[in-house]
């Protein structure tokens, strides 16, 4: 170097004058002084063109400059003007990889580690390139011989760990990675890839950690925030979750991982619209993608768009959606009504995988859980679906023997969780009896699953009873505010609360929930991995409020992951489940012999079993509230605000009979969240009814205030027949809001009236069905008699609210049933 230099200078400068002006750009380089660092820089090269050492500094600060293109021409001339210099070599190699001519890098790294071979930094960053070139073998050579060199440094152990992962060696990259932290435990790369390969094996929980540090160390790491996020929303923590993915998208608009992971998240938690606006420039780039089709396809249903959700899941077959969209297409056929279409789509998979001697255990699965609960059309005796309808229900013993799912029979739970709740075979003629047999259906199809279960005789270690309360509708409606007075009326000095939440929407009845509890567990989506984690609580009592709500809840129920499990407050139907050992009910709820309606031993509780709160007074006058809703005064309005799903064929003629005997009455009906309800109940109740459907309204009610306000506004209430809501008696008696019923035998008939009883007021209980209809009659068109069982009910609902008697014997019946062997237990009385 030194002769070329004085070749280069002749006789015009001397050598100390090159170094003098090189020292300086040097000294203002490392100062950070870049700009000055420049000048110099210029100043050499015009006075030394040729000269390595300035071109070289050149190049680098042209790097710390940003302009990448400069200083890869800078090296690259530099490299030319002194081909032995590995230090120049391997900095040229390194302007290039920044404007992406990689495979011109690798050369130049191959000619750094010629000048040098002994250099591991050499080999661990031509490795690198090579893995950015997807020359995956090429990387793992270089990386081992930069561990030949160097074992001890933990940022090679890092970068082969990521090699490894790339090449498919899961567990030798998890051995790397744990050597490089051991090492040091500060390189966020490395905890990110750990924490990567625990969520891919499903090991959520012991994912998290590496990710917090990662991120702690890193905050804006897109990829730790991406995996963190995917490891929040997988454990149900969803609002950290959105948290962790807008924060990457906001970064990087364009991350498709952290932008599929935020749409399925959104779709999780029924937010449509938002998963919709995550999925389009997914689809736009990705249009035959079908697992962005199926998801497109959940997200337009949510909303309401079913026709569009249709085309979706159809389009998701055609580009090899497989098995999962042609369940999901008959899923949403039958949400419609079109169990036909519905039908023939789940027969023509079963036809295809028998001819292709595949296994059609999820369709067949799928046809009883869609239409088992439903009775179809009898007379069709020779068709497939009615004789295992039949077999399901009136033979549970005869529930195909030869049905036995084994290794690939196995239905992901994941997959299952997406079924209809069986809840709704509870309004059908014989409905306790399919609701046993589903119950027996699902439990065969869940055994032999990996999950840790319980002995229904494992005792109790000493200290407070450790009781666990599962529910999905841990949210702002009739079983979640049934949930709240329960966790208020449980004695903490006795009892150790445990709440366990399925992953669902939070609102603020789930805080009030949670502020009474011990622990709060959010379950992940996995509901293996949900069993795993209820098992290992140690619990000792389980209660399921409302298993048969929906598919997650039923899952879970169907195992023995405590050594009691009970039901009951929110559905008063059986679970039809043999691992439920008990369902507590209010004494007058069920009548007598209502034990048969249960796979479960009945328990009978004094008093209502609800603890409930009165409602929020409405302060707006009747005119107003009039006003409010559209209603006009010079005739009767009649409300029935319960679901459409629960307005059985059988009420309809109720109904149609109180408007045409009231010639210019109306009826309010809440709108349904899916118009599909709408538009079947509307098409069935046309056609039967054409002369007064067209005095029937839907109206929409957002939150609870709103339901209290449209109670306020009409003249009488009405409740279906077949299904007594939770919490609806309790608001319109605390009201003073006429509420007419008709108690059957049933507990899910009889709630109501249990109320009338407790404050001594009948005049709104029919006793048959004409009897519902003129009581509903005489309280809308006589309004002095309105008026007077109004101020009757106002006078005496107090009565109804804060009872903690059924509770007493609720902790009672439990510490009985904990404190001695289990089949010493009281015997289905309180």
């Amino acid at each position: 170097m030194v002769d070329q230099i004085r070749f280069l200078l002749g006789n015009r400068y001397s050598l100390s004058d090159f170094a003098d002006i090189y020292r300086s750009a040097l000294n203002l380089y490392e100062a950070g002084r870049y700009a000055e660092a420049e000048e110099s820089c210029q100043r050499m090269i015009r006075s030394f063109p040729q000269a390595a050492e300035a071109m070289h500094l050149a190049g680098l600060v042209a790097m710390r400059h940003g302009n990448q293109t400069l200083a890869a021409e800078r090296m690259g001339r530099a490299a030319i003007a002194d081909a032995n210099s590995a230090e120049i070599q391997h900095d040229h190699a390194q302007a290039l990889k920044a404007v992406g001519k990689l495979r011109d890098a690798v050369g130049a790294f191959k000619r750094a580690i010629r000048l040098c071979p002994d250099a591991p930094a050499l080999y661990c960053n031509i490795a690198n390139t090579y893995r950015q070139l997807d020359e995956l073998d090429a990387a793992r050579e270089n990386y081992e011989s930069a561990l030949e060199l160097a074992p001890d440094v933990a940022e090679i152990h890092a970068n082969y760990a990521a090699c490894q992962y790339a090449m498919g060696d899961i567990d030798g990259a998890e051995r790397s990675c744990l050597t490089a932290l051991k090492m040091r435990d500060d390189i966020v790369n490395a905890l990110v890839l750990i924490g990567q390969i625990r969520l891919d094996q499903g090991r959520t929980v012991s994912a998290s950690e590496p990710l917090r540090r990662a991120l702690s160390l890193e905050p804006g790491n897109p990829r730790a925030l991406t995996a963190y996020g995917d490891a929040l929303f997988r454990l149900g923590q969803f609002a950290g979750a959105q948290h962790c993915l807008r924060q990457v998208l906001a970064l990087d608009p364009d991350d498709a991982k952290a932008r599929r992971t935020l749409a399925l998240l959104n779709l999780r938690v029924g937010q449509g619209l938002e998963a919709i606006g995550a999925l389009e420039p997914l689809l736009a780039h990705n249009p035959e993608d079908p697992q962005l089709l199926l998801m497109m396809g959940e997200a337009l249903s949510l909303v309401g768009r079913h026709g569009e959700a249709v085309e979706r899941f159809g389009a998701a077959i055609g580009a090899g959606g497989g098995d999962d969209a042609v369940f999901r297409l008959a899923v949403e056929l039958a949400e419609e009504g079109d169990t036909a279409s519905a039908q023939s789509v789940l027969q023509n998979g079963i036809d295809r995988k028998i001819a292709a001697g595949e296994n059609t255990a999820l369709f067949r699965t799928a046809r009883r859980l869609l239409f088992a609960p439903v009775p179809t059309d009898l007379a069709a005796q020779n068709d497939e679906v009615v004789r295992d309808l039949l077999d399901d229900t009136l033979d549970e013993d005869a529930l195909e023997p030869d049905l036995e799912f084994v290794g690939s029979d196995r239905i992901d739970p994941i997959v299952l969780t997406r079924f209809p709740p069986v809840w709704r075979a509870a309004l059908r003629p014989e409905g306790d009896k399919q609701l046993r047999a589903v119950g027996h259906y699902w439990e065969r199809l869940v055994s032999g699953y990996d999950v840790p279960e319980i002995s229904a005789s494992a005792t109790r270690t000493a200290g407070k009873t450790r009781i666990g309360i599962v529910s999905a509708n841990m949210c702002d409606n009739g079983i979640g505010r049934w949930i709240v007075g329960l966790a208020e009326a449980v004695d903490r000095d006795r009892f150790d609360v445990t709440i366990i939440r399925p992953p669902t929407g939070e609102d603020d009845i789930t805080a009030r929930i949670d502020e009474h509890a011990d622990l709060v567990v959010p379950l992940p989506l996995d509901p293996l991995h949900s069993a795993r984690v209820i098992s290992g609580l140690g619990l000792d009592v389980l209660h399921y409020v409302d298993p048969q709500a929906d598919a997650y809840t039923m899952l879970l129920a169907s195992w023995r992951l405590a050594p009691l499990q009970i039901s009951g407050g929110g559905i008063a139907a059986t679970s039809g489940l043999s691992n439920i050992d008990y369902h507590l009910i209010a004494e007058d709820w069920e009548t007598a012999g209502g034990e048969k309606r249960f796979s479960e031993k009945l328990v009978r509780l004094p008093g209502l079993f609800v603890n409930a709160t009165p409602p929020e007074p409405v302060e707006m006058s009747t005119t107003d509230l009039q006003r409010r809703w559209r209603l006009a005064q010079d005739r009767n309005t009649y409300l029935c605000p319960q679901p459409l799903d629960v307005l059985t064929a059988e009420f309809d003629p109720l109904i149609a009979e109180i408007l045409r005997l009231d010639e210019t009455a109306e009826l309010l009906l809440i709108a349904p969240e899916r118009d599909s309800w709408d538009a079947a109940w509307g098409r069935r109740f046309a056609v039967n009814h054409a002369d007064v459907a067209g005095r029937m309204r839907f109206v929409n009610v957002r939150n609870r205030a709103d339901l209290l306000s449209l109670l306020c506004a009409v003249d009488v209430v009405l409740e279906s027949p077949a299904w007594n809501d939770a919490m609806l008696a309790f608001d319109c008696l605390g009201l003073g809001v006429p509420l007419v019923t008709l108690p059957g035998n049933a507990a899910r008939s009889r709630r109501s009236h249990t109320c009338y009883r407790q404050i001594s007021v009948f005049d709104c209980v029919a006793y048959h069905s004409a009897d519902f209809v003129d009581t509903a009659l005489t309280l809308a068109t006589d309004k002095r008699r309105r008026s007077v069982v109004s101020h009757a009910i106002k006078s005496r609902s107090h009565i109804l609210f804060g009872q903690k008697s059924s509770f007493d014997a609720y902790m009672q019946f439990l510490d009985s049933c904990t404190s001695v062997p289990q089949g010493a237990a009281l015997q289905g009385q309180v």
